[in-house]
């Protein structure tokens, strides 16, 4: 096989092996810490955690929108169950929600107008305590492009 031929096909392959050029940074929701990746512009927001088979315990993806809105989450080409934790302008949690792997059939929405969606394995929200009003902590202001 042709070096080119093998570059291709490894390009092709990269977003289905869980690493590419999202920045990530180190969270904090309430008392328990996370290493994100972050999703801040349409394309990478689409993209979300498709094709992943697996987070680490204590990882996951920051969605980060332009304005606050009423966000909708899906689970398409998504293999892991995840729960997706809402929060509006001031970092206060909205409302989490558990997405099992669908397909993309069903539409999760926050309850209120939200500019970050935090999707974690599914159990983390609780597994750490964590309910609405609780405060996500970033290192930097972090914008939508």
């Amino acid at each position: 096989m042709s070096i080119r031929v093998c570059l291709l096909l490894l390009i092709g392959l990269w977003p289905l092996s869980g690493c590419d050029d999202r920045p990530r940074i180190e969270i904090a929701v309430g008392e328990a810490g996370a290493m994100v990746e972050l999703a801040s512009n349409p394309e990478q927001r689409r993209q979300g955690l498709m094709g992943r088979t697996g987070l680490g315990p204590d990882q996951g993806m920051l969605m980060v929108y332009p304005a606050p809105a009423i966000l909708d989450i899906w689970m398409l080409n998504t293999a892991i169950p995840l729960d997706v934790g809402f929060f509006d302008a001031q970092g206060r949690l909205v409302n989490t929600i558990s997405m099992w792997p669908d397909g993309g059939k069903r539409i999760h929405t926050s309850l209120q107008p939200s500019v970050y969606a935090l999707e974690m394995n599914m159990g983390w929200f609780e597994r750490h305590g964590l309910g609405p009003g609780v405060k996500l902590t970033l290192p930097y202001p972090v914008q939508a492009r």
